[in-house]
């Protein structure tokens, strides 16, 4: 007897000692097996899910700790997380982050994004992550993450749990001098599973349900927003503003120079713009503007720090938004004969959102969902002593759709904004002097990615040589919008049509020129969904020789 042995993913070879005894006596090897693989080259840590519930850790995610693995780093490329903290995407071992997550032995990673949607501590048996020298077996990639599922038993198990944050743990954000509140913020993360026998000793189940409630989630920041003064015209203490009107072409010696004159010269009023020259289209646009007078109860105007005239930072906003997630997750076991199991295993997710800014909706507010799933069935036969077929299909989609809210509303017409090429809200950026923070609708886009797995291995044992060679065809279909796809007009002003002359920046104002309608450029596109696809047929053959007790050959090759 020789106990107790650890089983992880893949193949261990255990060598045991057998010494003559006599009919009574009973040889027990206690020790466990070496840090030292002698069967294969490959490095791999294996994380169990226990373990990782109990490391510090933000919810039930395994992508906070792939940084702790030996030669791992951030990489600076990746915009979806930091280098401190990079998830799916780590680089090891300098190798670029091109990585391949499975889940029970299927391909999950999207084809345009890159991204895989992992599973959650309570679904996962252990996690194997393969950094380098790995089988043939496993695909390709910079790092092989293998996600293991739990199964049921003989015995009915189940458990309850709750991970939740609360503003009161929290520490406020700097104010800039000002005293800001803790963001609001209510997160609770619940669920629960069960798993058991269908069949005695034949058929087995485990589900999963886990819920995250975050109504409470929050968008918060501060924004330099144009004072009611500018609003009106009234750019008293800014930087001299000067009327496009008057403009003058003088020929010189050094070639044309533009010059204009003042508001302040030409009417006698100080800086400031006719309310009758104020563009109507930009009078109706404004209105959308957060006032101290009327602006969203998620916000306030604040002190901010006055420069070149200009009063920055002086709104603060902490927006809700709800947040809620769904996921289910299902494995279900069956031993057709003693040799031959079926595993199926699947994960739902659904993540409803809606996602408000500082403006009242529906400007620049976004609903979105993103709608994914992963399932796999998989025929483990083990036909003789030394032959194994492992046949498996996987299916992976994530769908996700943003729309903006202000979509069909009509507000080209209600701002009497022409040339809008979509039904939307239009894109208002506003620079120089400092100020002001643009209006506009949020994204919209629709991003539907899906994979295709099917493969089949082989493994024989033959002698001292364990012989792997099969095939797998991943299909990859991505059906996609560029993000942002609807633009129904976006219109820049940077203060260049009321400054002195060309290329003076101490003169002028990027509001000043919205107020009157002088646009530097424009630009509007409606593009439409596209369809990519790809097939990537792939062969393998692996052959692990052990020599000797203490020196193992592995020669594999997938094309």
């Amino acid at each position: 007897v020789r106990g107790p042995v650890t089983v992880p993913v893949g193949l261990t070879t255990v060598n045991g000692q057998l010494k003559v005894g006599s009919i009574t006596q009973q040889v027990v090897v206690t020790e466990n097996i070496p840090l030292l693989s002698t069967e294969t080259g490959e490095q791999s840590t294996t994380l169990e899910a226990k373990s990782m519930s109990q490391l510090p850790n933000v919810n039930q995610d395994w992508e906070n700790f792939t940084v702790l693995l030996p030669g791992a780093a951030g990489a600076s490329s990746n915009t979806a997380n930091s280098p401190a903290n990079p998830g799916q995407a780590v680089s090891v071992n300098g190798n670029l982050p091109y990585n391949s997550v499975l889940a029970d032995g299927a391909s999950t990673t999207l084809p345009s994004s890159m991204n895989s949607d992992v599973s959650i501590f309570e679904t996962v048996a252990e996690l194997q992550i393969s950094t380098s020298a790995f089988s043939a077996q496993y695909g390709v990639g910079g790092v092989i993450m293998n996600q293991i599922s739990k199964g049921g038993t003989n015995q009915f198990h189940g458990a309850a749990y709750e991970y939740f944050e609360n503003n009161f743990l929290n520490a406020a954000n700097y104010g800039f001098g000002n005293q800001v509140p803790v963001p609001f913020l209510r997160y609770n993360n619940f669920g629960g599973s069960i798993g058991g026998p269908i069949l005695k000793k034949k058929m087995f189940f485990y589900f999963n349900f886990d819920k995250i409630v975050q109504n409470t989630g929050s968008t918060n920041g501060f924004a330099t927003l144009p004072t009611s003064a500018m609003m009106a015209g009234d750019f008293t203490g800014l930087p001299t503003i000067y009327d496009p009107t008057t403009q003058v072409i003088t020929q010189t010696p050094n070639g044309p120079v533009v010059t204009r004159k003042s508001f302040a010269q030409e009417y006698g009023q100080g800086n400031k713009i006719p309310a009758s020259m104020i563009d109507p289209v930009a009078n109706a646009i404004q209105a959308y503007y957060p006032t101290v007078s009327n602006h969203p109860s998620t916000g306030k105007f604040v002190p901010g720090t006055v420069f070149s005239g200009v009063d920055l930072n002086n709104y603060y906003y902490s927006v809700p938004g709800p947040i809620p997630f769904t996921k289910y997750f299902g494995r279900l076991d069956y031993d057709i004969t003693s040799g031959n199991r079926l595993t199926m295993s699947d994960t739902q997710r659904d993540n409803p959102a809606q996602y408000p800014y500082l403006f009242e909706c529906p400007i620049d507010c976004e609903a979105g969902d993103v709608d994914s799933n992963n399932a796999q069935i998989s025929d483990v036969w083990n036909i003789s002593p030394s032959m194994i077929n492992e046949a498996r299909f996987g299916f992976t989609y994530q769908l996700n759709f943003f729309g903006d809210d202000s979509v069909g509303q009509g507000y080209p017409a209600k701002l009497g904004l022409q040339f809008s090429k979509g039904n939307i809200f239009p894109t208002v950026n506003i620079n120089g002097q400092n100020c002001c923070q643009g209006i506009g609708p949020a994204t919209n886009a629709v991003s539907k990615e899906m994979v295709f797995d099917p493969s089949d291995v082989v493994t024989m044992i033959r002698g001292k040589n364990i012989l792997h060679f099969g095939g797998e065809l991943l299909t990859y279909r991505d059906d996609t919008t560029p993000w942002g796809n609807i633009n129904g007009a976006t219109v820049d002003y940077s203060g260049v049509y009321t400054q002195s002359t060309v290329g003076d920046s101490s003169t002028g104002a990027g509001y000043a020129d919205f107020l009157l309608g002088q646009t530097q450029s424009w630009n509007a596109s409606v593009t439409p969904e596209a369809g990519a696809r790809l097939k990537s047929p792939q062969v393998l053959v692996q052959d692990d020789i052990k020599l000797k007790p203490s020196f193992t050959l592995n020669v594999g090759q997938r094309y």
